[in-house]
């Protein structure tokens, strides 16, 4: 874990000197230096960005500087700039996992822009690791080594694509905090060289055909045993290149998202277990497997253990960001009992996002605390950061979506729902509340009820509630009756808090009626 003075340090941008001695030794680097073109994109975007002209980057800049075209260029019909870009931020990522594994400053491409970012390198504590330096000590966070994936073709050219898929498969784990990410190079393949770590990802490249064929696994080391196995076939794009994106974003859901096959696994190990000590990732699983269940037990221990993981480990910033996301939900749920008010989880939300600015859990749930605190222009600008942070990732996707649907952005936010969605097999089931809430403002009963029964948190009164308004939207008052019997046994004094309880999510004065009318036409009539 990384310490509280480092941490702080961290709160503050890189200087221009230090970015440009960065590019220095990024460009200089074995990856870019095989790369001339790579290397010349770079410079160009990461100078007129220092130089104050971001705004000035566009496809047609880039084209003109790095690769001669003229004034009759077309990007809808050349997409060379696009496809460098795709290059560099590959590029980009291998170099971060080999030789600037330890550099001070990060520059990073984001996907769907090409004005760079700068941000202080996560050089201690979790991250992406080279098995050249093996972990001692990994302070119970879950640690994961991603192998050489093997060429099982006859071709050496895909060599190159077997070690690629290998580097993405650690660059997007490595975005989720709470995992320790090592990756073994072909000359360190020894599987008794770490023994502390648990977790073991590993795979093969094939063809079938034409198309690309990827064979993923994932083993736990501590007995041996095969977890998890899947195949994903990558077509041909007919330019002699496969999509490997979507395969590789997919595999990292699988394995290290909130309810994963990782957290799962875990989760069983620490459920019986006495509550105590100081192990912060333990009280973030009690954290998840309340959101799972829903259960009041289950919210005691999680509380009980994370107000113990940040006396325990004060420089925590995940601990303090669940125990804030935790709170939140309490407290916007109408729940019995108070786990904290509103105002210290808005605290414990914001000293996460301070012990660690670069996280994007961390800022998402500080806007998600402020925007049922009715901090709704502080909490969008707060997920548009985290959504450029995120570089394009599906992790946390469709938070970002759902949040950003809430806060009024009804044009992006139910996009990156439905991708996520699409890619994400453990994506969280609250942003379907999102399409729910867009497709009312457009009418669209049919979807409506879709994303209802899409949201599986039937413990919550939302579910039956989504389902009522949208079973009245779509004729069947029947039915939304029923749903408003089961509301009422989830909240018997719905009829007097209801109003305060919808406002706690709904921030649209037009939408909010629209629910209300909706439930007072099935028999519910709210109190103001």
């Amino acid at each position: 874990m990384a310490t509280t003075t480092y941490q702080r340090l961290r709160t503050r941008p890189p200087g221009k000197r230090a970015v440009r001695s960065q590019l220095e030794r990024i460009t200089a680097s074995p990856e870019f230096e095989s790369r001339p073109r790579s290397a010349e994109f770079l410079r160009f975007v990461v100078h007129e960005t220092l130089d104050g002209r971001e705004q000035a980057i566009t496809q047609h800049t880039i084209a003109e500087a790095v690769f001669g075209r003229g004034e009759g260029f077309d990007p809808a019909t050349d997409p060379i700039v696009r496809i460098q870009a795709g290059r560099v931020r590959r590029s980009l990522d291998r170099y971060y996992l080999a030789d600037g594994a330890a550099d001070p400053i990060r520059i990073d491409l984001p996907k769907g822009t090409y004005t760079p970012a700068f941000s202080p390198q996560k050089t201690a504590g979790r991250g992406t690791h080279s098995m050249a330096t093996p972990p001692q000590d990994t302070d119970a966070w879950p640690t994961l080594l991603v192998m050489p994936f093997r060429n099982q073709t006859a071709c050496p050219e895909v060599d190159f694509v077997a070690d690629g898929v290998a580097y993405d498969l650690a660059a997007q784990l490595s975005r989720y905090a709470a995992f320790q990410v090592f990756l073994a190079t072909h000359a360190s393949v020894n599987p008794g060289v770490a023994p502390s770590i648990r977790f073991e990802v590993g795979g093969s490249i094939g063809m079938q055909g034409g198309d690309l064929g990827v064979k993923v696994h994932l083993v736990d080391r501590a007995n041996g045993g095969l977890m998890w196995a899947r195949d994903f076939s990558c077509p041909d794009d007919g330019a002699g290149s496969w999509r490997l994106s979507d395969a590789v974003e997919a595999t990292a859901a699988m394995i290290a998202e909130e309810n994963g096959l990782v957290a799962n696994r875990l989760l069983g190990e620490v459920r019986g277990q006495p509550i105590g000590g100081s192990e912060a990732y333990a009280a973030i699983l009690r954290h998840h497997h309340y959101e799972a269940t829903r259960s009041p037990q289950a919210f005691v221990e999680a509380l009980e253990a994370l107000q113990g993981a940040v006396e325990a480990q004060p420089d925590c910033a995940l601990c303090w960001s669940y125990l804030a996301r935790l709170g939140a939900i309490h407290w916007s749920l109408g729940l019995p009992g108070e786990a904290m008010p509103m105002k210290d989880a808005v605290t414990a939300a914001r000293r996460g996002v301070a012990l660690d600015p670069s996280s994007v859990p961390a800022r998402l749930i500080l806007s998600y605390a402020l925007l049922l605190d009715d901090e709704v222009e502080e909490a969008r600008k707060g997920v548009e950061t985290a959504l450029h942070m995120n570089g394009g990732s599906i992790f946390w996707l469709d938070a970002i979506g759902y949040l950003l649907t809430l806060s009024g952005n009804f044009e992006q936010g139910p996009e990156l729902i439905r991708r996520a969605i699409q890619l994400n097999p453990y994506h969280r089931s609250a942003c379907r509340a999102g399409l729910w809430l867009d497709a009312l403002r457009r009418a669209d009963g049919t979807a409506a009820l879709e994303a209802a029964r899409g949201y599986d948190e039937t413990a919550v009164f939302w579910h039956p509630l989504m389902l009522a308004v949208a079973l009245m939207e779509t004729g069947e008052v029947d039915t939304a009756v029923e749903e408003i019997r089961r509301l009422l046994e989830l909240k018997p004094d719905f009829s007097k808090r209801g109003h305060w309880l919808i406002t706690r999510y709904v921030k649209h004065d037009d939408l909010v009626r629209k629910i209300e009318t909706a439930l007072d036409t099935a028999g519910l009539a709210l109190q103001a």
